[in-house]
């Protein structure tokens, strides 16, 4: 057995733990996708006000909504069984053919987002809204937590595990 192999067993085991059997039904799994959303949304606040407060408070600000991020999406990994993130030698026949669907519907919803975003991009660039180094940032931190989480999301709110 390859390090590899024990590593994501291991991760099979912690994401299929039975204690987190609560937060695997669909309303469950949409309260936490949209309290995550939400952490996306206090932190686009967050750099839009960035001027607007103490660099201090903004640190802290940006400390409790890392904090928060990172919690929900252990949970909301949880809730899916990390279907959508384990290697196949780990899954089922059954999770890993709902790995490939959840995956398909990934591509599709990040093609949107990147499209989204790039539209975005063009219009911030406008002489009518002019695109200041924070608002880039923020559009490129928030490309890459979408990146990161929509076949979590996908999994969480379309698929039935």
């Amino acid at each position: 057995m390859s390090p590899t192999n024990s590593y994501q067993e291991r991760r099979a085991a912690r994401l299929d733990d039975p204690s987190m059997e609560k937060l695997r039904n669909p309303k469950a799994r949409r309260a936490l996708a949209a309290a995550l959303i939400g952490v996306f949304i206090v932190e686009i606040a967050a750099f839009f006000t960035v001027g607007l407060m103490p660099i201090g408070v903004f640190i802290g600000v940006m400390v409790v909504v890392i904090f928060a991020g990172v919690m929900l999406l252990g949970a909301l990994k949880a809730s899916t069984r990390g279907v959508e993130e384990l290697s196949p030698e780990v899954l089922d026949e059954r999770q890993a053919q709902l790995r490939g669907e959840i995956f398909s519907r990934s591509y599709w919803a990040l093609a949107t987002a990147s499209l989204l975003a790039c539209l975005a991009t063009v219009l911030m660039g406008q002489s009518w809204w002019p695109l200041d180094e924070i608002t880039a940032v923020l559009v490129l931190a928030l490309l890459v937590q979408v990146i990161v989480t929509i076949p979590t999301f996908v999994t969480a709110l379309r698929v039935r595990v």
